[in-house]
């Protein structure tokens, strides 16, 4: 996807990393053109019209979520931001997609870096500490995150890590193993609070569904459009009541958990063990009596259980779906497949197959979760061909 602006007059950026951070690369292009360009990369994918694309309002400070790399020159000297376009890391002084929350502890925990001897974590050599430092916030209930992690068994001063963060709501030390032959595991040690914070998400009739989300739960990083994007993509899905749902890569069980109060039955699958922990303890929060998730891999699942699904939703990773995944789908024929991706591309991909076996394209609608990126989310509504 290539962005340009459309007229010979292109806005001021707003952030000074501009051209150098590699996040952002869009600023330059009013917002307006932004939403046209990724309307119109999304039909060409499909060749197929979209509804008008749902702009994210206000487009700045919408990110619940930000990891930033520890990185070192030749020369010794620190980096702790986001990476650079040439591969490197640019010491942020500021980020216009989180609140100021993030930038501060960044600052504190540069601040601190440069007083200790710790070494950032080198792949090549295999040696340094520090890999990452990952900051996460509710937005509707300001609850406050901040992990490290580091490499194998490293030690840094946690005490002095933790007074140079400040008052959060949970801190943790995570360690990533890598060796060779070995499958790499993440160990975490939970300094303050209980290792988890919240985040509440609301319906078309405003009532909250709360989320638990630990350091590796995946959820929705702009939390405002994530109730925008469910809500309409239920609003295309139009349920009855009667109808038995199944949600693939059903993660923390956000969308499942959403959408139960318009099915009679869901039954999520995710293959990540945290995370069906994470969604049957979202599942009980919430009072959801009608949504039960398994665990293990899509494909197997679906082959083993033999489950005919009035309505299948979809949200599955950037790669898209397996050729397994989409032969049993094609097998169950649900009437309806709700199909929300961050990749159009493979998104595109995987419908052309779908639509080979038996659907139809119904409804194409883009939604930008990530203004001022080259990324957009999308929305396809499937209906099996009569």
């Amino acid at each position: 996807m290539k962005f340009a602006p459309t007229t010979d007059d292109p806005i001021e950026p707003r952030c000074p990393h501009f051209g150098i951070c590699g996040g952002c690369k869009i600023q330059h292009i009013s917002y307006f053109e932004q939403l046209e360009q990724k309307k119109l990369w999304v039909e060409s994918l499909f060749g197929y019209p979209s509804l008008e694309i749902i702009g994210c309002d206000p487009p700045w400070r919408y990110r619940n979520k930000m990891e930033f790399t520890f990185s070192q020159d030749r020369k010794g000297e620190k980096f702790l931001g986001l990476l650079r376009k040439a591969g490197r890391v640019e010491n942020l002084e500021s980020c216009d997609l989180v609140s100021p929350w993030f930038t501060h502890i960044l600052d504190a925990v540069r601040t601190w870096w440069k007083s200790t001897p710790l070494e950032a974590y080198h792949p090549p050599s295999n040696r340094g500490a520090l890999r990452t430092l990952t900051l996460r916030e509710g937005i509707h209930t300001n609850e406050r995150m901040v992990f490290i992690t580091l490499a194998g068994d490293e030690e840094i001063p946690v005490s002095e890590f933790a007074s140079a963060v400040g008052e959060v709501d949970t801190l943790l030390v995570r360690r990533q193993h890598i060796a060779k032959k070995t499958p790499t595991y993440f160990t975490e040690e939970i300094v303050v609070g209980s290792g988890v914070i919240h985040e509440v998400l609301h319906d078309e009739e405003e009532r909250e569904w709360k989320f638990r989300l630990r350091a590796a739960s995946f959820f929705q990083p702009n939390t405002r459009q994530a109730e925008i994007l469910y809500q309409r993509g239920l609003e295309l899905l139009d349920l009855e009541g009667s109808e038995t749902l199944l949600d693939l890569y059903c993660g923390t069980g956000s969308l499942g958990i959403f959408a139960s109060r318009k099915a009679e039955k869901v039954l999520g699958i995710e293959l990540l063990p945290d995370a069906v922990e994470d969604a049957r303890v979202n599942i009980q929060a919430n009072g959801v009596e009608n949504m039960e998730v398994l665990q293990g891999d899509v494909g197997t699942i679906l082959q083993n259980e033999k489950i005919r699904p009035d309505a299948v939703i979809l949200d599955p990773p950037r790669v898209g779906l397996c050729a397994a995944t989409i032969r049993i789908l094609l097998e169950m024929r649900p009437k309806k497949i709700l199909y929300i991706s961050c990749n159009p591309r493979s998104q595109a991909d995987n419908c052309a197959r779908l639509m080979e076996g038996g659907y139809k394209l119904a409804v194409l609608q883009p939604v930008d979760q990530f203004p001022h990126t080259l990324h957009v989310e999308n929305i396809v509504l499937l209906t099996l061909s009569t």
